[in-house]
Parts: structure tokens; C-alpha cells; sequence
């Protein structure tokens, strides 16, 4: 499957694969240069992460702070440009166990991730990219 041609469902899959493996540099493949991204872990600090220094960043401060962590997409609902994942996390964080399930809004554009946050619910969601339940 090209790049251009990829639906969010499979970017997502890659991306979450990517970060899974560890692979920093393919995750940063697979984003826009002006990507703008949220957290749900990360949301405490209010953080608003930008473009590939930014997914960087999170890589470090998100990701970096588990220990044996996983992502696991459960679902997915959307089309060509915008979807939802339903995906669940699980590591260790300073000893003790975290799983999370969240649902990640995700806009795409040339065959990248160019947008995505996170929420608790699937209706938010939803909302945030334009589709319905």
C-alpha cells in the first residue's frame, strides 16, 4: 500500500506498531512536518505538541516514562481522511501497573498523520473529527 493511499486505520496501525517496537524515527515518518497532537497521559502539564520535534518530545515524556509499555488498537471507525481508534495501553509506570482505553480522534493528509487527540469517550471522539454514532 503506498503512503498516499493509506487510510488513518493503517497509518494508525503502523504508527502504533512503530511506537511499540520502540522505533522513534518510523513513527516521525509518518507524520506531517506541522503535525499537532494531545495526550491523554499527558494532559496534566496542558501540553499541545507540535510538528516532528514535538512528537519528540512526547516520545521522551510519554513514552519514555514506561516501562514495557504497549498500545493495542482495538477499533477503528472513520474513512480516507479522519477516523477514531479505540485502543487500549498498558506498561508500568515506576513500578506499577497502568492500562489505560482511550479513543484518539486522527486526521490524515498525503498519506500521514497530520492531526490527532485524545479522549476519554468515544462520543468526544467522534465529535471532534465531524462523525456520528
Amino acid at each position: 500500500m503506498s503512503q498516499e493511499n493509506a487510510e488513518p486505520r493503517a497509518i494508525a496501525e503502523a504508527a502504533l506498531g512503530a511506537i511499540n517496537c520502540g522505533d522513534l524515527d518510523a513513527l516521525v515518518a509518518m507524520v506531517t512536518e506541522d503535525v499537532e497532537f494531545t495526550s491523554l497521559v499527558a494532559e496534566v502539564e496542558g501540553t499541545t505538541f507540535r510538528g516532528h520535534e514535538g512528537v519528540r518530545a512526547w516520545w521522551e515524556t510519554v513514552r519514555g516514562a514506561f516501562e514495557g509499555v504497549t498500545w493495542e488498537l482495538l477499533d477503528f471507525r472513520g474513512g480516507a481522511e479522519r477516523g477514531v481508534l479505540h485502543f487500549r495501553m498498558a506498561g508500568m509506570l515506576s513500578g506499577v501497573p497502568v492500562e489505560q482505553t482511550m479513543w484518539q480522534a486522527v486526521k490524515a493528509r498525503d498519506g500521514k498523520l497530520c492531526w490527532w487527540a485524545t479522549f476519554r469517550t468515544e462520543r468526544e471522539a467522534l465529535e471532534a473529527v465531524g462523525l456520528r454514532e
